[in-house]
């Protein structure tokens, strides 16, 4: 037996002999609208015919779907997979589904992903931004879009945000290397004109060695890039950073995330430097598994890090998303969670 056509909007009206625009103020609950008896005859056509609304597109103007939207600047990143686990995890517990797209840090690829989410029906969005310069957000923050930030900021406007401390951190590393006896604390960093977080990194390097160390980090003698795709690679660049050390430099590299900090050890190694006593190598911890599968653990020595709650970023963000859905009028939050050092054999200069 052929299954039953499935009736619409169209077919409702006709059968009550109403308009649309009546069918659709019945179905959105708008009762004053109409009379008592036009009221009951859409009612009994509704009844005897079953017919359900759908979802998704009765909820794309109201925006009220069980949908969250989530963008992601590098989905390939241990941040992100923690990050996704946190959102995943709060999410879940209040019913919610998400839909994952990858801009690949690409800001045109972004502003693609994120209409396509907002046509698909999502109730709010949660945003790892590929780009710091962010008009694109900013307008759909104005329509009235329920936007968070994950970690990664946009320049000169007040978004709702989660992100660690990345000041405090960065200070309690160089306090470490100082106190451990390095006298020359190097930063190792891929491009970050449009990632606020390496951003914020670079300027709180700079502002911790000026504040503990009494002088201020120059362009290649204190800080390095690296970018393998342009041909500026890790082992080239710590051997200009050996050249740039003055007589009894003990220095000790900061990655600014886990990528570049596994880098600069694989370049150490090539070049058959020894760690900790030539040089020391610590960066933030990006991810959340446990010890044995982390990469700190896995390589000798282990390595120093700035454990970053990358999975808590990601669940707070959803829980402050959820707030900001059912309180729109609720002015930004900026929650900044602390990053934990934990100091291992690769900084125990002996």
């Amino acid at each position: 037996m052929a299954s039953q056509k499935r009736l619409t909007i169209d077919d409702i009206a006709a059968a009550a002999g109403v308009s649309k625009a009546t069918v659709s103020r019945y179905l959105n609950g708008h009762r004053e609208l109409m009379s008592e008896k036009t009221w009951e005859r859409i009612k009994t056509v509704i009844e005897v015919s079953d017919y359900k609304p759908n979802d998704i597109a009765s909820n794309l103007k109201k925006r009220t779907t069980n949908l969250i939207g989530v963008s992601i600047a590098d989905i390939t990143s241990p941040f992100s997979v923690a990050l996704i686990m946190g959102i995943s995890k709060c999410l879940d517990e209040h019913g919610y589904t998400l839909l994952i797209s990858n801009s690949g840090d690409s800001p045109e690829k972004e502003q693609n992903n994120i209409n396509s989410l907002i046509s698909k029906g999502v109730s709010g969005l949660l945003i790892n931004t590929s780009a710091y310069d962010n008009d694109f957000l900013i307008e759909k923050s104005c329509k009235g879009v329920p936007i968070v930030l994950c970690d990664r900021k946009v320049r000169n406007y007040s978004l709702d945000i989660v992100t660690s401390d990345h000041e405090t951190g960065m200070r309690t590393l160089i306090e470490h290397l100082k106190e451990k006896g390095y006298t020359r604390p190097i930063l190792f960093t891929q491009y970050w004109e449009q990632n606020s977080t390496r951003m914020r990194r670079r300027e709180s390097f700079i502002g911790a060695v000026e504040e503990i160390y009494g002088y201020t980090p120059k362009p290649q003698e204190d800080i390095f890039l690296i970018d393998h795709s342009e041909g500026i690679s890790t082992v080239s660049q710590l051997k200009r950073m050996q050249k740039s050390l003055r007589t009894g430099d003990v220095p000790a590299v900061i990655g600014t995330n886990s990528i570049t900090t596994a880098r600069v050890y694989h370049g150490i190694s090539e070049m058959g430097l020894s760690m900790p006593d030539e040089i020391g190598l610590c960066g933030p911890e990006d991810w959340d598994w446990s010890n044995e599968l982390n990469w700190p653990f896995m390589i000798r020595p282990h390595v120093t890090t700035l454990k970053v709650p990358s999975t808590e970023i990601g669940y707070r963000a959803a829980e402050r998303l959820l707030e900001k859905m059912q309180h729109p009028d609720t002015l930004p939050q900026e929650i900044s969670l602390p990053c934990i050092l934990n100091a291992r054999e690769s900084t125990e200069l002996r």
